[in-house]
């Protein structure tokens, strides 16, 4: 018997019946789908936005991420630049969760952002290319958490130490099972070109004999991040001072993850408080998915046997970690679930905010002149019955 199992993670926590020993079964592997994770996308009251456009419209999606850190990276501000480029022709309306606070039209967006509690609004006509550029600001509380870097720094004298730690981490559950070494090998390969690539991961399915069963212990999780930082310092450490009164600047860079430690530590000397830049990118695999002693994975499993079970553990890792690198290449939402997305997360040196006063009214504020629409549009549109529309441009 030859069946088609889609594995998720709700799922795999159920052992096939004993009935299906025996049976030979392709059992889907993660990516493009990715299985059940926390955010990002950020998600609105715990559910994802509605996908509102025409299936003639696609969307594609480049982020710039700015978040403003305290001297001691705690994060205190998040600001967000979200350009969508719809391609094709037809009418869309558009509802991106996210602790929003305010938002406006960004640089050479061809209409104006709608405002409501927990939602930016979009909504217009794409006579076949329109860009949409969305510059919001976010309540820190709850978007800092999903960020994919977490800061710490601590100052004792000319000594600074900052230390960034991969926040991406999750526990997910996974699959085993008695699979065939050369069509692993042939997975691997094929993940790995698409990693290198830079390409999302398509969909694949591994043969397995008999008993598809939970591993005892889930998977641990991280997408690989590139990160590229700078700290500038006002002025040198005291030993250097009597020669320059210049001051210093430092660079760093590496991968958190991807076969590395998902931690890097800065220890260097400098004098005054130092501002920071720092610069992530979710990036592709290289390390976890090189073959070893050999250029390809079928040639390495040719050359000396690898346990098939060795062979899925990896395979199945590997993909779960570029479908976590694929995640936060969106941090808002693409209302086109099979677009492209590009995220650059920035962390910069920041005041903390000053104590903002209460508002003066509880009304929503938008980007143009808000006017109801029939409530029944908000139902379909699952937004509420108080949807609200603006002026197209």
């Amino acid at each position: 018997m030859r069946r088609r199992a889609l594995l998720a993670a709700s799922v795999a926590a159920t052992a096939v019946p004993a009935s299906a020993v025996g049976s030979v079964q392709e059992v889907l592997l993660p990516g493009p789908t990715p299985y059940p994770t926390a955010s990002p996308p950020l998600l609105l009251n715990g559910a994802s936005s509605p996908r509102p456009l025409a299936f003639t419209v696609h969307a594609g999606a480049v982020e710039r991420v700015l978040a403003g850190v305290a001297p001691d990276g705690r994060v205190v501000s998040v600001d967000v630049r979200h350009r969508l480029l719809l391609t094709g022709k037809g009418d869309y309306l558009i509802v991106i969760g996210a602790p929003v606070e305010g938002v406006q039209a960004g640089p050479e967006s061809e209409s104006q952002p709608g405002l409501r509690q927990g939602q930016i609004l979009w909504s217009g006509f794409s006579p076949g290319r329109k860009l949409l550029v969305a510059d919001a600001k976010l309540a820190a509380g709850p978007a800092a958490p999903f960020l994919p870097v977490r800061l710490r720094a601590t100052r004792r004298g000319d000594r600074y130490a900052l230390t960034l730690s991969n926040a991406t981490r999750v526990s997910e559950a996974a699959f085993e099972g008695s699979a065939v070494a050369g069509e692993l090998a042939r997975l691997l390969d094929r993940t790995r070109a698409q990693s290198l690539a830079g390409e999302r991961l398509e969909s694949a399915y591994a043969t397995i004999d008999g008993l598809v069963r939970k591993r005892p212990q889930p998977a641990q999780v991280a997408a690989p991040l590139q990160v590229e930082g700078m700290l500038r310092f006002p002025s040198p450490p005291s030993s250097a001072r009597g020669g320059t009164l210049h001051g210093r600047t430092v660079s760093f860079s590496g991968v958190l993850g991807d076969a590395s430690p998902l931690s890097l530590h800065v220890d260097v000397e400098g004098g005054g408080a130092p501002h920071l830049r720092l610069v992530v990118r979710p990036t592709r695999l290289v390390r976890a998915l090189t073959p070893p002693g050999a250029r390809t994975w079928a040639a390495a499993v040719a050359r000396r046997p690898v346990p098939a079970r060795t062979l899925l553990r990896t395979l199945i890792e590997a993909r779960m970690q570029l479908v976590r690198s694929d995640q936060y290449q969106a941090f808002l939402a693409n209302p086109d679930p099979q677009g492209a997305n590009r995220t650059a997360y920035v962390y910069e040196s920041a005041a903390a905010p000053a104590q903002k006063a209460a508002p003066a009214s509880g009304h929503d504020s938008g980007g143009g002149a808000l006017v109801p629409v029939l409530a029944v549009l908000g139902a379909v549109l699952g937004v509420g019955a108080a949807v609200v529309l603006w002026a197209n441009s």
